[in-house]
């Protein structure tokens, strides 16, 4: 009986959401058909041009955003002490070439790479190592809440220096965050507005000269320390709306297109001047209750509303496939995952029972309850979240979806009371699981959740927890459950990263976190 209802709702939503694709920047059914395309690049064959689907920060710091593009963006210019080998988990050196534990797991000590200089022709010193990991770690700053500790950093001579914990406790996340903390100039971060607000100053193999018109431009940089790409320029533009930046691919305007839709895949695919990349990355997409909005601070009111979602066919039906079921509170590319129970479980006569035991019958005493969420940036949102509210509306939970471009979305994101729950989806750069689990479980975070005294005793030990194996024991066994007890998110797909790549660009490769890889690429 039930999956005829859902059936039915799918159905009513889908021939509302087709008509609907245009205003959402999202769909590109009948538009892209429409589109000229060429078998010619119109773009030069030293020149890379990405088209990014996110919006710009007011400030270029690394320090005051955790958005997705500018994380891509900062990669091309900004590198980090250690490099993860995706398929090993393991860490690889970069600009540090040794580091090393103190016999209380608790003091790193980390050499530098000799002989690296910044854009701007300074050298590379412990100095810029220590100033970068104890501003990026800083609560002060919006990049502090990837960690679940600040450093302090002492600098020992010009390639040496170590890092403790400012608790004075080891930190179990500590030599994988490495892996995901951009080096800076501590001249810039001592001077953030005339410098690291305007421009990236790294020692990457691509220098910034140049950031107008929602562009960042990019040209190789000769005094790099390693082997130089082959590819000259790149200009990384925002393009808010998803036909145009597949108008632009098909037309060879564009090099590369970020966040396709899935409706548009069959498209590209049968253009043979066009490859279409898709993976999972380290994203998962969210619904995320604002706590400070009761009854969203009703763990009950949260259980009832993820054993209403019928995630099969926000997967199978509205993604068509591109997209898999969420089912823990990480991706299944993140160190660590494992499938949890409870997450990713359609279940409309569990979802009565728990409005039931809160007090809310059929939905009885409930508020309407609105939904944020952006169009224009993450797929389908407006599709899918539509469904959502038609699966909700069946077990009596009455609710609204409201539709915000990408930056007034961005503007309420961290808002403690602008709507009931907002759409969300958290792509860390790296693959420790911190970067997500800190971000958004520590009190006051992304949902203004407040951790239950046994949840905030397992994120400490956790934290602090040195041994991998013990790690990954107490994530698996204890974290992730706790999570599915409290559900202070609701998760609901892995996301399938798709990027549109003219058939000329050879060599092009990403991270699990969506960072592209320039190291081999060609034009043709």
């Amino acid at each position: 009986m039930k999956k005829k209802i859902c059936s039915i709702l799918l159905a009513a939503v889908l021939a509302l959401t087709v008509t609907a694709c245009g205003s959402s920047g999202g769909s590109t059914d009948g538009s892209t058909q429409a589109v000229t395309t060429s078998s010619e690049s119109k773009t030069d064959k030293d020149t890379l041009v990405i088209l990014g689907a996110e919006n710009w920060q007011a400030s270029l710091s690394p320090l005051k955003h955790t958005s997705t593009m500018m994380l891509h963006a900062e990669a091309i210019a900004l590198e980090h002490l250690l490099v993860m080998d995706e398929k090993t988990q393991e860490p690889q050196p970069n600009l540090a070439t040794e580091w090393s534990y103190d016999d209380s797991q608790t003091v790193l000590t980390v050499k530098l790479r000799e002989g690296v200089k910044f854009h701007d022709g300074s050298d590379f010193t412990a100095e810029d190592a220590a100033a970068s990991c104890e501003a990026y770690s800083s609560s002060q700053n919006v990049s502090g809440s990837w960690w679940a500790d600040e450093l302090k950093c002492k600098v020992i001579d010009d390639y040496t220096f170590t890092i403790t914990p400012a608790s004075g406790k080891p930190l179990g996340s500590l030599v994988n965050m490495l892996c995901s903390t951009p080096i800076m100039s501590a001249d810039d971060l001592a001077d953030p507005e005339n410098t690291l607000d305007k421009r990236y100053n790294g020692t990457g193999p691509y220098k910034m000269v140049s950031f107008e018109n929602d562009t960042a431009t990019y040209e190789l940089f000769d005094d790099y320390w390693g082997t130089l790409p082959k590819i000259k320029k790149i200009e990384y533009k925002y393009v808010a709306d998803a036909t145009t930046r597949l108008s632009a691919l098909q037309s060879g305007e564009a090099d590369v297109i970020e966040r396709v839709d899935s409706d548009a895949v069959s498209v590209l695919e049968s253009d043979s001047n066009i490859v279409v990349d898709k993976f999972l990355t380290t994203e998962c997409k969210h619904l995320i209750p604002k706590f400070k909005m009761p009854p969203m601070n009703e763990k009950l009111v949260r259980k009832a509303i993820a054993y209403a979602i019928d995630y099969d066919g926000i997967v199978n039906d509205i993604f068509g496939g591109y997209a898999e079921k969420a089912d823990s509170f990480i991706s299944s590319t993140i160190w660590g995952y494992k499938a949890v129970g409870g997450v990713g479980e359609y279940d409309p006569e569990k979802a009565a029972e728990c409005l039931k035991e809160a007090g809310y019958e059929n939905g009885e005493g409930l508020p309407e309850l609105n939904i944020y969420t952006s169009v224009g940036f993450y797929p389908k949102t407006k599709e899918y979240y539509e469904y959502i509210a038609a699966c909700l509306q069946a077990v009596g939970i009455n609710c609204k979806v409201v539709p915000l471009d990408t930056s007034s979305w961005g503007d309420v994101l961290y808002e403690e009371t602008p709507c009931y729950m907002i759409d969300c989806g958290w792509q860390p750069s790296g693959i420790e699981p911190e970067l997500k689990l800190n971000s958004w479980y520590a009190a006051g975070r992304i949902s203004h959740y407040e951790p239950t005294a046994e949840l905030q005793d397992i994120m400490d030990r956790f934290a602090t927890e040195t041994d991998p194996d013990k790690r990954k024991q107490i994530l698996q066994d204890e974290y992730l459950p706790a999570l599915a007890e409290e559900m202070p998110d609701i998760p609901i797909i892995k996301s399938m990263t798709i990027f549109g790549v003219r058939s000329n660009v050879k060599g092009l490769e990403y991270t699990s976190g969506a960072d592209y890889i320039f190291t081999n690429v060609t034009k043709e």
